[in-house]
């Protein structure tokens, strides 16, 4: 990836936190033993979209950070896919892979910057910020204890960013028939699932874990830009983005400016 260095990050938290915070992530890998890609670039004719996927492939999935607390590694990450997705066979072929993970993210209108006004020598870019973390992907198949193991990681992490839930109380079976008990607050729980229907999840689907050994990230909010601007577009997401993704971004904006605003 290409990093400028004033917007490279190497702080293994601050990657984590951004791994951790936007955990849809999309895996690539690249099995070499086939040649429609190379067909395509050489001569322009279109592979198949069989033989693409057999070839260099991409898979969105939420992934678990786990970190590396005995050897002070990078970390893992785990997930688990569909077991009928060619992804699972190609890893197997060769683990070797990528993960991607990005923040949230705006464009950014010159009419932000206040100082444009005086030069006009301002254009739009986009802001953002992604780590790509790279390492070997182990195929687990046949272990249930492991993928339940790693449903409920996945779970509880993203549970535990909802407000919490009242507990549902469906005696009797009706759709209507809801307690809500304030001193009972209550998360999803993957335990909640029927024991059968979640048998037969388990059954078809894979677990994958991926041992890190190289990560980078970039992390691109106005740092090279004077303090007034940097202010104008917080200001700019603030009037015309919801408020939510207004906030994250101002905070992005905020954390990462080399100065203080």
């Amino acid at each position: 990836m290409y990093i400028p260095s004033h917007l490279n990050v190497t702080d293994l938290d601050q990657q984590v936190k951004l791994i951790e915070q936007y955990p849809l992530g999309v895996l690539f890998n690249y099995n070499s033993g086939k040649a429609g890609l190379l067909d395509y670039f050489k001569s322009g004719k279109p592979p198949t979209e069989s033989r693409v996927d057999s070839e260099m492939c991409a898979t969105h999935l939420p992934f678990h950070y786990v970190p590396d607390a005995a050897t002070g590694g990078k970390g893992k990450l785990i997930a688990h896919l569909a077991k009928t997705n060619q992804h699972a066979q190609m890893l197997e072929e060769n683990p070797n892979c990528l993960v991607v993970f990005q923040s949230v993210d705006s464009y950014v209108s010159p009419d932000w910057y206040p100082l444009k006004k005086k030069t006009e020598k301002f254009v739009p870019t986009w802001d953002f910020a992604c780590v790509h973390a790279y390492g070997k992907a182990k195929i687990i198949r046949n272990d249930e204890q492991w993928l339940l193991q790693t449903l409920n990681s996945i779970t509880d992490q993203e549970e535990g960013k909802r407000p919490l839930a009242m507990v549902a109380d469906d005696v009797d079976g009706k759709e209507d028939s809801v307690s809500r008990d304030e001193d009972s607050p209550r998360r999803w729980e993957v335990s909640q699932t029927n024991k059968d229907h979640l048998d037969r999840l388990l059954k078809n689907i894979v677990g994958i874990e991926i041992e890190i050994n190289s990560i980078q990230s970039k992390f691109k909010f106005q740092q090279e830009m004077p303090p007034v601007n940097v202010n104008g577009v917080i200001g700019g997401y603030a009037r015309e983005l919801d408020p939510a993704k207004a906030e994250k971004l101002a905070d992005l904006t905020r954390e990462q400016y080399p100065r203080q605003l």
